[in-house]
C-alpha cells in the first residue's frame, strides 16, 4: 500500500504495483507472519527466551489446539502424548512434548487458523499486562475482513 501511496504522490517515479487476489482459506499470509514474528520477538525479550524457543512455547501453548481442532491427526497426535505422560518421567514427557510442537508448523496454518493464533497470544499476554502493537490494519491482517 505504501508503494502504491508513493507513487500516486510522485507520478515521476515509475513504480510496479502486483496485487494479488487470493482466497481467505490459503496458507498463512505475509502480514501475519510478520506480525507473528514481531509478536515472538517481544515476547521472548520479556521471557528471555531466544525467538526459536519462543516461538515452540506459543505454538505448544496454543497453535497445537487450533490444530487438534481442526486435524484428524494432529487430534491422534495428542492423545498418544497424552497417554504417553502416564508412563514417562516428567523430564522425558517434557522433552518428546518439546519435539513434538517443534514439528507443528505455522507455515501450514490457513489465514484463519493464524488469525486464531494471533488472537489467542494477543489475548493472553494483554491478560498478563504486556500489551502487544497491533496494527491499525489488524483485523484484516487477522482475515477478518
Amino acid at each position: 500500500m505504501s508503494m502504491y501511496q508513493a507513487h500516486k504522490e510522485n507520478r515521476e517515479v515509475e513504480t510496479i504495483v502486483t496485487v494479488e487476489v487470493i482466497s481467505k482459506e490459503r496458507a498463512r499470509s505475509v502480514a501475519q507472519n510478520s506480525l507473528y514474528w514481531k509478536w515472538v520477538t517481544i515476547i521472548g525479550g520479556k521471557d528471555g527466551n531466544t525467538k526459536e524457543q519462543q516461538h515452540t512455547i506459543l505454538k505448544r501453548a496454543h497453535l497445537v489446539r487450533i490444530y487438534q481442532r481442526d486435524d484428524l491427526e494432529t487430534a491422534e497426535t495428542v492423545l498418544v502424548l497424552n497417554e504417553a505422560k502416564k508412563h514417562l518421567s516428567a523430564q522425558e514427557y517434557e522433552r518428546l512434548a518439546q519435539g513434538v510442537a517443534r514439528l507443528f508448523s505455522t507455515t501450514k496454518a490457513s489465514t484463519k487458523q493464524m488469525g486464531e493464533y494471533l488472537d489467542e497470544i494477543y489475548h493472553f499476554y494483554n491478560a498478563q499486562g504486556l500489551f502487544l502493537p497491533q496494527p491499525s490494519d489488524y483485523q484484516w491482517i487477522k482475515g477478518d475482513i
